[in-house]
Order: C-alpha cells, then sequence, then structure tokens
C-alpha cells in the first residue's frame, strides 16, 4: 500500500542520507578539503491544495479533510566548494475525519535530488537556495467503523475484505526552498571541524502534471485534479562538519 511504501521510504532515505554525509564530512574535516556534509532530521508542516478532493468527497456527503499535514523526514547533502548537493524524503500525515459509517485518512510521502548554493557561509553557518527534482504520492484511506471479530474475518473474508477501500494518486514533484543551518562545533579549528547541525527549511513542492487515481493497481476514472502542491516549514537537527584548506 502506498502508506507503507512512504515510510518505508523515507526510512531508507534518512539512514542512507544521515551516515553517507556524516562520514563525508568527517573525511572532509580531517583532510582539510574545501567542503563538508550534514545528515539530519527534519519535522514541521505542510500546506497541500486538495480543494478539489475536499469538493468531490463533500458532494458524496464525506467530511473534508484539512489541508495542513504534519511533516516528518529526513536527507543529508554534501557541500563541494559553494555547491550543495544532496537529497530527502519526507511522509505527510494528514487528519482523520468521520462521515456516518465510514472513517476517512489521508496522507502522502515524496523524495528529492536536491542541488543548492551557498549565498552566504561562515563555514558554522550556511544560508542557501535549493532545488529539487523527484516524485510522490496521495492516499485516501476510507474504512468502514466497527472492528470484525477475528472469527468473523475467517468465516466471510470476501466480505470483511469490503470494508475498507485506499484511493491512491501520485508524479513529478518540484522541490523550490530556501535553507539555513548552525553547526555547533566540538573540536575543531577555524579551518574544520564536525558536531550538531540545527536549521531551518521554507519551500514550496509543485506537481506540474497530475497523476491518474488507482485503487489494487485499477485505474479509476473521474478522480480528481489534485497533486503534493504547498508551502512547508521545517525544522532540522543531524550532525555534520566542514573543512577548508
Amino acid at each position: 500500500m502506498l502508506r507503507g511504501k512512504n515510510t518505508l521510504t523515507t526510512g531508507v532515505m534518512i539512514i542512507m542520507s544521515f551516515l553517507c554525509t556524516i562520514a563525508q564530512a568527517q573525511e572532509t574535516a580531517a583532510h582539510g578539503k574545501e567542503g563538508g556534509g550534514k545528515g539530519y532530521f527534519m519535522l514541521g508542516g505542510n500546506i497541500i491544495d486538495i480543494k478539489s478532493l475536499n469538493s468531490k468527497l463533500e458532494s458524496k456527503g464525506y467530511s473534508k479533510f484539512s489541508d495542513n499535514f504534519i511533516s516528518f523526514g529526513g536527507g543529508g547533502h554534501g557541500i563541494i566548494g559553494k555547491v550543495i548537493i544532496g537529497g530527502e524524503g519526507h511522509t505527510l500525515i494528514g487528519e482523520e475525519t468521520t462521515s456516518g459509517s465510514y472513517k476517512s485518512s489521508i496522507e502522502a510521502g515524496y523524495g528529492f535530488f536536491n542541488v543548492g548554493y551557498l549565498i552566504y557561509t561562515t563555514g558554522v553557518i550556511n544560508v542557501y537556495p535549493i532545488l529539487g527534482l523527484g516524485g510522490g504520492g496521495m492516499s485516501v484511506k476510507i474504512i468502514e467503523k466497527g472492528t470484525p471479530s477475528f472469527d468473523e474475518v475467517l468465516d466471510n473474508p470476501m466480505d470483511n475484505s469490503k470494508k475498507s477501500v485506499e484511493l491512491s494518486t501520485g508524479g513529478f514533484l518540484l522541490n523550490l526552498a530556501f535553507g539555513a543551518d548552525y553547526l555547533l562545533k566540538f573540536g575543531g579549528d577555524e579551518k574544520g571541524g564536525g558536531g550538531l547541525v540545527f536549521g531551518l527549511r521554507i519551500g514550496y513542492t509543485f506537481a506540474p502534471a497530475k497523476g491518474d487515481w488507482e485503487m489494487d493497481g485499477i485505474d479509476i476514472s473521474g478522480g480528481p485534479d489534485v497533486g503534493i502542491t504547498g508551502p512547508y516549514v521545517r525544522l532540522m537537527i543531524g550532525g555534520g562538519g566542514f573543512g577548508k584548506e
């Protein structure tokens, strides 16, 4: 399901980005090269334009979703001179709603390959714009309220399988962001060092082309024209380092 894929992809990207960029940062700082690397966890909020989805839901008697999502994920980046290259992944959790005998939930997720440029740096303080290319997906799950017993599921598995449905869509995404971070050094000197990273990322994701909806791998026609488009704000915490001649 999309929910599981989003969570797994985000987790793998967080771990790999964190480990790779920390290793790169330590090597760079140790050898005194100009550059560095950072890996970090990110937590914040994301607003997604889901007006067309809410209109479709309300027309069928369902409660609309809030366009505010909780965002968690992570990533990392390396710095070569003033060029930034990295990646990130996030899971977006929306609210649950209740409509009569049904409960609905919404979730999204995406990942990006990012390229940026340092417009201001002191080594420990970096400020930079970022352009990201990637993709993501969104899922809406509708569940009939009431929990069946284990025996009921075994007695009539096909009937119980119809008590929930998940609709999903996805596609190509762009990420435009502005970031700033601070390195709290532990050891090192003015030419380099490593430590904890604290930062802020403000940005906007945009879906230039909306994907089709599907259910259990089957295309669904007539779905709302929705993409993961909207602004976000995230706090960053992690580790990294820098080095320079």
